[in-house]
């Protein structure tokens, strides 16, 4: 409930900011327009850029109240931050006095570099949520939001600095400015090289037009580059920022459409994927635990009919109970298999451990098992978790049911985003005409077959049986 609560005040937060952000950039923009000492080309700049933004946000907020999503209302904060931004620039060619906002002239150029962060911060959380990473790709998801942050408290010593005044609280708003470069270099490094994907390249494109135009106007501001153009607007360092703006504005719109039409595509393949995932629980529960219902109730009637026979009733009980371990082992799996609770590859360690040990300890047969230690992180699909598992529990239950013996060893290796197994005894082995033959080895092949892993069986009559596995997480 909390929560929620939270949740509620967080949005009526970001609206009242979002109102007043549009009312200060409208007041502020006729201010500039109505000054007298408006410079004429600043103004034309200024009202382009203006009217390009502002058709924007009407479509980004046309989008948002239809699709409701999380993506666009990040973009809607970023494009009126960035307007606002540029606003509070344009207003450096004007004479705005300060009975418009006391001491507006001194404020103004931390006013700027506030906005300036803060629409930072805002496009990264707008990366998190274009990327989807919070769900695909954890480490991502956490190096973006740590960016984030670093933003977000680069406000505070903005503030700080106001305070503190003087000649060194300007040089550290300058520092921080600058920052503002390598910051930028990382995120872009950190989106290419984890998000290899369209959208991953979709967005390092687009910030790398506006971080260009950000850089070139920082440099032709202060003089250390000059204009190639002495010419209107090349002659000015707004319209470099600006046009890398533009340019990454209508980069993330025009990719908008192809986002919709994937999303679209995938929320289709989840349905079907669902739909095949309940035909099988199905399945499952006809074919394996309603034909052992079945049977144990077939064995109770026998145990009844033979009631003066105590010991053909007690072998008749006796296979009942079997059965009825069986359908308890197989209810157990499907229920675990279907609970996303158990989609990191840790709880699945868990569970494999636990089953070696209880059926290698039943058969009074020496084991060792070796498994990853940390491992909480990483997820793995339900389809790729249960085939692996399968495998895993069909290599177990021929130990148990076949080799004879007397020592196996379990073991799992996490190597480059893979799972490799190993199950090894040894027993007396089989010959290769029984792992073409057997029904249960060649579901472990078709199961490895089916995710492109290698699944490799070596065995020797007398000396025992190998089985390797190797499947990538991915």
């Amino acid at each position: 409930m909390n929560l929620k609560i939270n949740n509620r005040y967080k949005v009526w937060l970001s609206n009242l900011f979002l109102i007043f952000s549009l009312v200060f950039n409208i007041i502020l923009s006729y201010k500039t327009f109505v000054s007298t000492t408006s410079n004429i080309n600043a103004f034309y700049l200024q009202l382009g850029i203006s009217i390009i933004f502002y058709f924007l946000l009407l479509i980004t907020f046309i989008q948002y109240f239809f699709f409701r999503e999380d993506t666009y209302y990040y973009y809607l904060l970023y494009l009126m931050l960035y307007l606002c931004y540029f606003t509070l620039v344009a207003s450096y060619y004007t004479d705005i006095r300060d009975d418009f906002i006391p001491n507006f002239k001194k404020v103004r150029s931390v006013l700027s570099l506030l906005v300036l962060i803060s629409s930072y911060a805002v496009y990264t959380f707008f990366a998190i949520s274009f990327l989807s990473v919070k769900t695909r790709d954890v480490t991502l998801y956490r190096r973006l939001k740590l960016l984030a942050y670093i933003y977000l408290s680069m406000l505070g010593v903005v503030l700080i600095s106001y305070i503190i005044g003087s000649n060194f609280g300007e040089t550290i708003r300058t520092v921080l400015l600058s920052s503002c470069i390598p910051l930028g270099i990382l995120g872009i490094g950190i989106i290419y090289t984890r998000a290899k994907n369209v959208f991953g390249y979709i967005l390092c494109a687009g910030s790398t037009f506006i971080f260009i135009g950000s850089v070139l106007g920082f440099l032709f501001s202060y003089k250390i580059l000059s204009y190639p153009i002495n010419k209107f607007p090349f002659n000015n360092w707004l319209f470099y920022t600006m046009a890398g703006s533009v340019l990454e504005v209508v980069m993330f719109f025009s990719s908008f459409a192809f986002r919709n039409k994937v999303l679209a595509t995938e929320e289709q393949v989840s349905k079907e994927k669902l739909q095949s995932i309940r035909d099988e629980i199905s399945r499952d529960l006809h074919d394996d635990v309603g034909a052992s219902l079945s049977n144990i109730n077939i064995l109770n009637e026998m145990a009844k009919r033979n009631a003066d026979n105590p010991l053909k009733a007690t072998e008749y009980l006796n296979r009942a109970s079997e059965d009825i371990q069986q359908v308890s082992e197989s209810l157990s799996d499907i229920v675990w298999n279907i609970n996303s609770r158990y989609d990191d590859v840790e709880n699945l360690f868990i569970r494999m451990k636990r089953y070696a040990a209880d059926m290698l300890e039943g058969k009074n047969i020496d084991y060792e098992i070796e498994f990853p230690e940390h491992a909480a992180n990483l997820k793995i699909g339900i389809d790729k978790r249960k085939d692996f598992y399968f495998i895993f529990k069909e290599g177990i239950n021929n130990i148990i049911k076949y080799s004879d013996a007397t020592k196996a060893t379990v073991t799992i290796k996490l190597n480059h985003q893979s799972l490799e197994l190993a199950i090894i005894d040894n027993g007396k082995g089989f010959t290769k005409e029984k792992i073409n033959g057997g029904n249960g080895l060649q579901n472990m092949q078709h199961r490895a077959l089916v995710w492109d892993a290698t699944f490799k069986i070596e065995t020797e009559i007398g000396k025992g049986t190998s089985i390797h596995l190797k499947m990538k997480l991915n």
